[in-house]
């Protein structure tokens, strides 16, 4: 399982995560949630959760350090200031509220299982591994 740390960059796992659930809602309509779809619920999320990252990365850039997360051992600057003094990865917390939008978007119960299963991944594999780099 080591051979699973640090190798697939966070966005292109959230894209991954994605697709999977769109798959769900295509293989398993059934478990789809009989309702009128609000497209302007799930647009907020995900709009929360872009600006969650935006946020933290131009804390990154102002920092001066590194936003590549394949090379946690490049950092130069522990943050401790902006959304990083509520949160110790508030751009991986961006990308679960994404995840989460698009969810919410696609109305099917077993998303979430999905997202579960992407904070887990992320946790294990990217953020416990920057976390000894520090």
């Amino acid at each position: 399982m080591y051979r699973l740390t640090l190798l697939i960059p966070p966005a292109l796992l959230l894209i991954v995560f994605a697709t999977m659930m769109w798959l769900i809602g295509v293989f398993f309509p059934f478990l789809s949630l009989n309702q009128e779809r609000q497209l302007w619920v799930p647009l907020l999320i995900i709009m929360a959760g872009i600006f969650l990252i935006i946020m933290s990365s131009i804390t990154f850039v102002r920092l001066k350090t590194t936003l590549n997360p394949m090379k946690p051992e490049s950092s130069s600057t522990l943050i401790k200031t902006g959304l990083y003094r509520y949160s110790r990865n508030p751009i991986y917390l961006g990308l679960a509220v994404i995840l989460f939008g698009w969810g919410v978007y696609l109305s099917n119960i077993l998303t979430l299982l999905f997202l579960v299963g992407f904070v887990l991944y992320l946790n294990r594999f990217q953020i416990e591994p920057e976390e000894k780099s520090l």
